[in-house]
């Protein structure tokens, strides 16, 4: 089994659960230029750990031997920022671990490490380059890896959120400018920069659960941190990337989404977006989807569902 590395691009299930539900997305790819297709989209209000529900609803949608990806989310996992060691590729994983050890609130010897390359800035190849550390507990990684073929999927990798996101960015990106992408979490809002389909950044940005469904001091106490985080995580960017012209912020969706997206276009000075499902795959006919609070939900499953395998 792989961590984090892409997978060939066919026909896949994306996996995504919180402590109450499990999303579930089947995917095949679009060919020739064309969205890709949503053969399946559930949403189980069950656990993860409720492996004899999920075995029966995997055996009833025929998805045992479509390849599978699960997503950790954003509390079960680090994204860390380091200097790209410098030796052979082949010891650099082992380096990491080296690296990340001291960063890490639990034991390196009890962490899952793996790398992710940050693009260089063609103007200046000779500098240090720099790559994004992601390390989780085994523990944790092997409770949920377990959970899954107990539940009866086809397991071939584990993601984490920031990754996942950044499948779903990718297709939303205009040539040659990078894309910032915020995605409404139950504990805060996660933050993704990319380009060419590569993630350069990501950040958790803490925020109170339910600020999103007031319209009183707990909105703007939260609005008000949410603008100063995201003007300092787009200075920053600008600084690190400057060859790298930040094309617009898109919002995933949620529920109150629009009066969000009014409060950011007046705070920002990047244009501020707004995407759907159906702006990048063609879903299944017999469903509805315009609730945002259902979309936010299998979001997360549609990113892992979209996994892609890294060229060598």
């Amino acid at each position: 089994m792989s961590w984090f590395k892409r997978q060939k691009n066919k026909q896949q299930v994306g996996v995504s659960f919180t402590d109450m539900h499990v999303s579930t997305v089947a995917l095949a790819p679009g060919l020739d230029g064309a969205k890709p297709t949503v053969s399946l989209a559930a949403i189980q209000q069950v656990p993860l750990q409720a492996t004899s529900t999920l075995r029966h609803f995997v055996t009833k949608n025929d998805l045992k031997a479509m390849p599978c990806n699960v997503m950790l989310n954003v509390d079960q996992y680090n994204v860390l920022q380091i200097e790209k060691p410098t030796m052979p590729e082949s010891e650099i994983k082992q380096a990491l671990r080296w690296k990340v050890k001291d960063l890490l609130d639990y034991s390196v010897e009890q962490a899952v490490v793996d790398g992710i390359n940050v693009p260089v800035d063609p103007a200046y190849a000779n500098r240090q380059p720099a790559m994004l550390a992601i390390c989780a507990k085994k523990s944790t990684v092997s409770l949920i890896g377990n959970q899954m073929v107990e539940a009866g999927f086809n397991l071939k990798t584990i993601d984490v959120h920031a990754l996942v996101q950044r499948n779903i960015a990718q297709l939303l990106e205009t040539e040659g400018r990078a894309l910032v992408m915020l995605t409404m979490l139950p504990r805060g809002c996660l933050l993704t920069f990319t380009a060419k389909g590569e993630l350069y950044h990501a950040r958790l940005i803490e925020l109170d659960r339910d600020f999103l469904n007031d319209r009183g001091d707990l909105y703007q106490s939260n609005f008000d941190k949410l603008v100063l985080e995201l003007q300092r995580s787009l200075d920053s960017f600008d600084r690190q990337f400057p060859y790298l012209s930040l094309n617009r912020l898109v919002v995933s969706p949620v529920a109150n989404r629009d009066y969000l997206v009014s409060g950011l276009s007046t705070s920002l000075y990047v244009p501020v977006n707004v995407f759907n499902l159906e702006d990048i795959v063609d879903l299944p006919p017999n469903q509805d989807f315009a609730s945002l609070e259902k979309q936010a939900m299998l979001l997360p499953a549609l990113g892992a569902a979209l996994r892609e395998e890294a060229v060598a």
